[in-house]
């Protein structure tokens, strides 16, 4: 009897200790964050110990709950790192995949992000695009395409210990190929690669916030204004509470006094607005301040980007996700990089204001030409496209406005940071100024590495100087003209005497024969006559440059 009372205790004991709450809240509380995080995401219904311990036999769940006594100390002393990090985490095998099974073959599926802009009426712009999974069973194509061709092939990598920046990755592919990718940046010595130990990829490489997600303020913002918790009636709504979500609070407490200010700020800047949607601005004080809670942390200097997010990239994340390996400077020992294709995992992405239809996507992806197959393309196409381009595109018009085809703001009106599409490869001239603002094919005209004039893409006037244009020329702007190691704006209007006389106003070449920036004094053109009283008395060099005492 008392072993079966004592097996009874035993077991309502076990099934106590492997709930989420005394995971979260009793073992777990040294890091709050994570257990409303949790509440918030898709494994919600999914008890901790089935991701972090696996869906494994209860003998071997009480060997790996015995391991995790070592923790002990560190707890009740409050001796731990912040944030932690999962170092006993589970192989992703006998967990995730006891759910999820990576070799099952997934469908493309469509998915539309709604995000809303900062100006007044926060405007709302939804992107469509088609995600392709693939699979992860079978080897698919040399090519490889899909999210899940990481799986589906054996990819290694090595990163440095201390942070999540990937150094080295090496991919064996489904023709036996094995290729190793270093950072031409900063690369990994031979002996670093010798001594390091690969970690192959798993889920939980990419999926690594799928349990627990910290989002952005902005993604957090367009998502209560989706909702409709924050009224895109109040101008600049959007704009206001993102950056009241992200200053640097000493506290979580002083973030949540300065969500406070918003009526203040709608009573003083737009008081008919105040008049009109007092409940609504209570209302987005209550919405920013239970954001407020899940950015920033009761551990000082804790926030929500203390937590990297592997998954995808750009967007609402500031890190880098799929460009830590895609980035262009992983390159093997012949040259040719990790690609960087945007077409092998998603379509290209398609806006539409909230007024306007929703885009018409392709529901099969289309074989695209060998060109397009190269692991360099997005870097080359940049000066590839032509005219031919235009048979299956349209009209090959670089901008951001939608326009066309090559006028995507999802592509061209964001900044990569990450990307190096020309690692290796200095610009031969300075991309500032308005040379920034240049589309590649501009001056490149479908060649990798043309000559480098200034006149292939500017026309001087009739009459003007000969090259070289930068003697005289700066790339910061065509109206910027060079005075020795100096630059400054040229207007006639500005000019350091009046040019209203001899056509010095139309042909600079009067007083600059040379084209140089020669000094600024009369005798350059006017020769003074040495046979009158005045100059006869004084040496040349007394009489240069002080013309202008006796002559207007």
């Amino acid at each position: 009897m008392g072993f079966v009372i004592l097996g009874i205790i035993s077991i309502r004991v076990w099934e106590a200790t492997n709930t989420s709450a005394f995971c979260a809240d009793v073992c777990h509380g040294v890091h709050p964050e994570e257990p409303s995080a949790y509440e918030d995401s898709y494994h919600a219904e999914v008890k901790c110990v089935e991701c972090h311990m696996g869906r494994v036999s209860t003998l071997r769940k009480i060997v790996l709950k015995a391991s995790h006594a070592r923790h002990l100390p560190e707890t009740l002393f409050q001796q731990y790192d912040r944030p932690l990090e999962a170092e006993t985490l589970i192989p992703p095998n006998q967990s995730c995949e006891r759910c999820h099974w990576p070799p099952a073959f997934h469908g493309n599926t469509v998915q539309e992000i709604q995000h809303f802009q900062n100006d007044r009426d926060n405007t709302l712009i939804r992107t469509y695009m088609t995600l392709r999974t693939g699979s992860g069973g079978a080897q698919v194509e040399t090519v490889g395409e899909g999210i899940h061709w990481h799986i589906a092939n054996h990819v290694e990598y090595v990163r440095d210990e201390d942070s999540e920046e990937i150094r080295w990755v090496r991919a064996t592919f489904p023709d036996g190929r094995i290729v190793a990718y270093n950072d031409v940046s900063d690369p990994l010595s031979p002996e670093e690669i010798e001594e390091a130990e690969p970690t192959g990829i798993d889920c939980v490489d990419c999926h690594n916030q799928v349990g627990h997600p910290f989002y952005a303020p902005d993604r957090l913002v367009d998502l209560a204004l989706e909702t409709g918790q924050l009224n895109s009636e109040l101008p600049y709504i959007k704009r206001i509470v993102v950056n009241l979500l992200s200053e640097d609070y000493a506290t979580q407490a002083e973030a949540i006094d300065a969500v406070e200010t918003l009526p203040a700020h709608y009573e003083t800047e737009y008081p008919s607005v105040a008049d009109q949607y007092p409940e609504e601005i209570q209302q987005a004080v209550e919405v920013a301040k239970s954001l407020a809670q899940v950015v920033i942390f009761e551990t000082a200097g804790l926030t929500w980007e203390s937590f990297p997010d592997h998954s995808g990239h750009g967007g609402h994340k500031p890190f880098p996700g799929c460009f830590r390996c895609h980035n262009g400077k992983f390159q093997s020992e012949d040259g040719t990089p990790i690609r960087v294709q945007c077409t092998l995992c998603h379509s290209i992405p398609e806006k539409a204001g909230p007024s306007e239809e929703v885009p018409v996507l392709p529901a099969a992806s289309r074989r695209q030409p060998e060109s397009h197959q190269a692991a360099d393309f997005l870097a080359d196409h940049r000066w590839q496209a032509d005219d031919a381009c235009s048979e299956c595109h349209g009209e090959i018009a670089f901008g951001t406005d939608d326009s066309s085809f090559c006028a995507n703001s999802a592509c061209h009106g964001h900044e990569w940071p990450e990307l190096e599409l020309d690692p290796t490869q200095e610009h031969p001239i300075p991309l500032v100024g308005e040379h920034a603002e240049a589309w590649c094919h501009d001056c490149h005209a479908g060649a990798r590495m043309p000559d480098y004039e200034c006149d292939n893409c500017h026309q001087p006037p009739a009459d003007h100087y000969p090259p070289p244009c930068d003697a005289c020329h700066s790339p910061v702007a065509w109206s910027v003209v060079r005075f020795g190691d100096t630059e400054e704006p040229f207007d006639t209007a500005d000019h350091r005497f009046p040019l209203d006389h001899g056509g010095a106003d139309r042909d600079c070449r009067l007083c600059h024969p040379q084209g140089d920036g020669t000094a600024y004094t009369c005798s350059v053109c006017h020769q003074p006559q040495r046979t009158r009283t005045v100059h006869s008395g004084a040496g040349i060099a007394d009489i240069f440059g002080k013309c202008t005492d006796c002559h207007p």
